[in-house]
């Protein structure tokens, strides 16, 4: 064996070695290094999120106070009693400022609070299957006359009407009868303490314009009213718009409770 054949061979011998040490060791090492700087890169990222997310908490904290003085000032929308005095005046003061001539204003009987989870369905089709879905009300509420100072009689029955809603809640809060009351209508889930009474308005409006601007001062009062639904038919004299209003009763919250 020549001495050029034994070197030949020695330098494949630690070019195998070399090649063996970088694919068994270096390699891995390559690959974790990858596979850390990865991780890292998206820690970092969750770190930023994180960081904008505290930040915000921030701003928010340091309006707190402002914060606060909204959440009392809409606690302030729902009065503790039904208070139909206020819901009168309301709609006779927008249905002034409108332009629309009031033919009724009606209440309902006061019922557990039902949170709305699903927008009402509007339209001629909906409402002929309410009005076949609706059975008739044993007590039906009288509707007064277009001459009869629609305004004023609601206002002479309200003290009654208080009345009656206070003793509904009473009875609606206990034994088996209570229990059948608060389950609200179309499997909704009754806020304790909360309640709402229905409101139904019938005006004659000159246009479409005085329409939505009767609705405007029903929604801008400092009492909040929820217009339910709004419905705008032919009627001698213009317009007639029929509109169902919810008014809230919520208990005053506690001293110290949480907000």
């Amino acid at each position: 064996m020549t001495k050029q054949l034994i070197t030949l061979i020695g330098a494949l011998v630690s070019i195998a070695i070399v090649v063996l040490a970088v694919v068994f060791g270096v390699l891995p090492l390559v690959g974790q290094s990858f596979t850390a700087l990865s991780s890292t890169s998206q820690v970092a990222a969750t770190n930023a999120t994180y960081r904008t997310q505290i930040a915000e908490l921030q701003k928010q904290k340091q309006r707190k106070a402002e914060i606060d003085a909204s959440v009392d000032a809409l606690r302030g929308q729902i009065p503790a009693s039904p208070e139909l005095d206020q819901v009168f005046d309301i709609v006779a003061t927008s249905a002034q400022a409108s332009g629309a001539a009031l033919t009724s204003a009606t209440r309902g009987d006061l019922a557990p609070f039902a949170p709305r989870t699903a927008p009402v369905e509007a339209g001629p089709g909906a409402a002929a299957a309410e009005k076949a879905q609706t059975a008739p009300s044993a007590q039906p509420t009288p509707q007064p006359t277009a001459g009869s100072g629609t305004v004023g009689d609601a206002k002479n029955v309200a003290a009654q009407a208080d009345a009656n809603a206070a003793q509904t809640s009473q009875a609606g809060a206990s034994g088996s009868n209570g229990a059948n009351a608060a389950a609200p209508a179309g499997g909704g889930t009754a806020a304790a303490g909360k309640e709402q009474i229905p409101v139904t308005v019938i005006a004659t409006v000159p246009d479409a314009a005085a329409a939505q601007a009767f609705l405007d001062g029903l929604r801008g009062s400092d009492r909040l009213l929820a217009v339910d639904k709004a419905a705008l038919s032919p009627g001698n004299g213009g317009l007639q718009l029929h509109v169902d209003l919810l008014a809230f009763v919520a208990p005053a919250p506690t001293a110290g409770a949480s907000r």
